[in-house]
C-alpha cells in the first residue's frame, strides 16, 4: 500500500508542532484523525517513525531519514496551493528559530521586533538557548549559529564576522601604558572564559586593515576568575576585575555606556562566522521573507 500524501503531510506538520494535540489544532483536525494517519503512514512504510508518550513526539532513526526525505516536497506542495489560495493575502504563519541568548537579546530582538512591524500576518516562535538544538527534532525553521564548522547536511547562509575583541574598564584601562606592547598583557590580571584554572592562552592576531601586517602572537594569561558566559565577563571586567577577550557586541555595548574601554584594537580573534541555517532548501514563503530580511540587517554590520 502506498502512503497517502495526506498522512506524509500530517506526520510532517507533527513533527514540526512536536506534539499530536499541536499539530490537531494546527490542522484544524480531531486528534484522533491525526493518530489515525501516523498509524497508517507507519503501516504503509513498514517503520515506526514516531516515539510518542503523553506530552510530546520524538522522531526514530527511520522518522528523522523519512522526514528529511519529504519535507521538501510536502513544503513545496503547501507553497502552491498557497500561492493560488491566497495570492491576495499577506504571508502568514508561524516562524520557528532559535539563537544564542547574547546575540538573540543584544541583536537578534530588535531585528525580529521590526520583522513583526513588517509582517503583521506572521507569528514569531523564538528560543535563545546555547545549546545546539536539532533543527528536524525540534520542529524549528531557522537558526542563527556562531561557529567555525557547520554539519554539512544542513544549508548555510553566512550573515557577518564573528570576532573577539580585548577590553577593560576605564580604570583598568588608565593604568596601561600609551606605548605599551601586545605582549605587555600577559602581565595583567584577565578574567578568563571557559572552565580555565588560573591560565589561559590566547591568540591574537592583526585585525585593523589599516595597520602594518604582524605576526599573530599567543599569551599566556591569568586571572582569578573563570565564567562560561560573555555576559558575565563583560560584567566583571567592567567592574575592574581584569581585562577580558570577549565579542565584538559585548565591546561596542560596554563602550557605548561608558563601562569599557576598547584595548589595542589593533588585535583581536577570529572566532569564525554568524551563520543563519535551516534543514531544507525549500522554505515556506514566511521563512523566506524572515531569512531575507534578517540578511539584509546583518549585512549592515561589519562584525559581531
Amino acid at each position: 500500500m502506498r502512503p497517502s500524501a495526506d498522512n506524509i503531510a500530517t506526520f510532517v506538520e507533527v513533527v514540526r508542532q512536536r506534539s499530536l494535540s499541536a499539530a490537531a489544532r494546527s490542522l484544524g483536525l480531531p486528534k484522533s484523525t491525526i493518530s489515525r494517519r501516523l498509524m497508517r503512514l507507519e503501516r504503509s512504510l513498514h517503520s515506526k517513525l514516531l516515539e510518542r508518550n503523553a506530552r510530546t513526539v520524538t522522531l526514530t532513526n527511520a522518522g528523522r531519514e523519512f522526514y528529511g526525505s519529504v519535507v521538501f516536497a510536502v513544503d513545496a506542495l503547501g507553497e502552491a496551493v498557497a500561492a493560488l489560495e491566497q495570492s491576495s493575502q499577506e504571508p502568514r504563519g508561524h516562524v520557528r528559530i532559535t539563537a544564542p541568548p547574547d546575540l538573540g537579546r543584544m541583536l537578534l530582538s530588535p531585528m525580529l521586533g521590526a520583522f513583526l512591524q513588517r509582517q503583521p500576518e506572521i507569528d514569531l516562535h523564538v528560543r535563545y538557548s546555547n545549546d545546539v538544538l536539532d533543527l528536524v527534532g525540534e520542529g524549528l525553521d531557522l537558526a542563527v549559529r556562531a561557529t567555525t564548522a557547520l554539519r554539512p547536511e544542513l544549508i548555510a547562509r553566512r550573515l557577518c564576522r564573528s570576532q573577539l575583541q580585548l577590553a577593560a574598564s576605564p580604570e583598568t584601562a588608565a593604568r596601561l601604558a600609551a606605548d605599551a606592547d601586545i605582549r605587555s598583557l600577559a602581565q595583567q590580571a584577565f578574567v578568563l572564559f571557559g572552565h580555565a584554572a588560573r591560565s589561559q592562552r590566547l591568540n591574537l592576531e592583526r585585525i585593523d586593515s589599516k595597520a602594518k601586517r604582524a605576526k599573530p602572537v599567543e599569551l599566556e594569561v591569568t586571572g582569578r576568575i573563570s565564567v562560561d558566559d560573555y555576559a558575565a565577563l563583560a560584567e566583571l571586567v567592567a567592574r575592574g576585575q581584569g581585562l577580558g577577550l570577549m565579542p565584538a557586541i559585548h565591546v561596542q555595548a560596554g563602550v557605548s555606556s561608558g563601562r569599557l574601554v576598547h584595548v589595542f584594537p589593533e588585535w583581536g580573534a577570529d572566532a569564525g562566522s554568524i551563520y543563519l541555517v535551516h534543514a531544507t532548501r525549500q522554505q515556506p514563503e514566511r521563512v523566506r521573507l524572515l531569512s531575507e530580511f534578517l540578511l539584509g540587517a546583518f549585512a549592515k554590520l561589519d562584525s559581531v
